[in-house]
């Protein structure tokens, strides 16, 4: 059998289920290019479900997970995945593969970063399609993304950016909220766009010093902006009476 396991945003958002099936497997990988935790070490985590295990990067993910899936026929193997675990659509692929291969597969659910958009005080149904803001770099700058937020925008829906992570780089990168902030308004500035954002940023969810802050000039002078990851960014669409109390009484 082969297991898609979410893991959460730190160790003791494992649940029960997850905990049960990482102890018995045979083999456990971890994928870490996707995100990582924002409280708590890999340690906790082996210790919690008493085995070492196996990190892999996109490279060993997409190519050389293979042949471990594969040995799910016969035995009882596990990717854990930070947050939720098919969140991110690479690990539908896992799922299609094993199908194809003739695996049996069960993913087990796990806590992620659209569980906590709800506690900025905006009306969690009010969200439109989560987006991903990508580093730019010199031949690559994307804006599809940004083209997602007008229409989240065009029909007053709040947007859950996610922020790029280069953790196969040397050394690694994680986007924070403010070079998401700069991407977004320098997409809207080429376009000479009339929108003018409102921004909350979301810094280290699930750590005990986890911080949301409202508004762009607040977010930019913000100390933990370097200090807290990962991070998210929302970029608010239309609110109402109880959201805008919130956004200024809570934060």
């Amino acid at each position: 059998m082969l297991y898609l396991v979410g893991i959460g945003l730190k160790p003791s958002h494992l649940t029960l289920e997850a905990l049960d099936i990482l102890k018995t497997c045979d083999q456990v990988f971890l994928e870490s290019y996707t995100s990582e935790y924002a409280e708590g070490l890999n340690e906790e985590l082996e210790k919690m479900i008493e085995k070492k295990f196996l990190v892999l990067g996109r490279v060993g993910v997409e190519q050389q997970f293979e042949s471990a899936m594969l040995s799910a026929k016969k035995n009882d193997i596990a990717l854990m995945i930070f947050g939720n675990a098919l969140t991110a659509t690479t690990h539908l692929q896992v799922l299609l593969d094993a199908k194809e291969a003739g695996i049996k597969y069960k993913v087990i659910p796990g806590i992620s970063i659209t569980n906590m958009v709800a506690e900025s005080g905006l009306d969690e149904y009010k969200f439109g399609r989560t987006i991903t803001l990508c580093y730019h770099e010199k031949g690559f700058e994307p804006e599809s993304f940004y083209d997602q937020l007008l229409e989240n925008q065009k029909i007053g829906l709040h947007t859950l950016a996610l922020l790029d992570i280069k953790k196969d780089e040397k050394p690694e990168r994680l986007m924070n909220c403010v070079e998401g902030i700069e991407i977004l308004e320098k997409i809207k500035n080429k376009r000479e766009d009339s929108y003018e954002f409102e921004y909350v940023a979301l810094l280290g969810m699930s750590n005990e010093k986890q911080k949301m802050i409202v508004g762009k000039d607040n977010i930019i002078k913000s100390k933990e902006i370097k200090e807290l990851y990962p991070q998210s960014l929302i970029i608010t669409g239309k609110t109402n009476e109880k959201e805008r109390e919130a956004l200024e009484k809570l934060y």
